[in-house]
């Protein structure tokens, strides 16, 4: 089955400034659940969501 997002690219979304989708945050949620995204990538978005320009 293939996955309707990628964890580098929704990572790289809050890198640059952008905003992430409903969508794109229930998936991170979703697929770290399933596995699917790493303990390192999760840490990475969730660091990168707190963080304050």
């Amino acid at each position: 089955m293939a996955e309707r997002h990628d964890a580098v690219d929704v990572i790289r979304v809050k890198r640059d400034g952008g905003t992430l989708t409903d969508d794109q945050i229930d998936w991170v949620v979703d697929a770290y659940t399933r596995g699917v995204v790493a303990d390192e990538q999760m840490s990475s978005s969730r660091w990168r969501s707190c963080s304050v320009a």
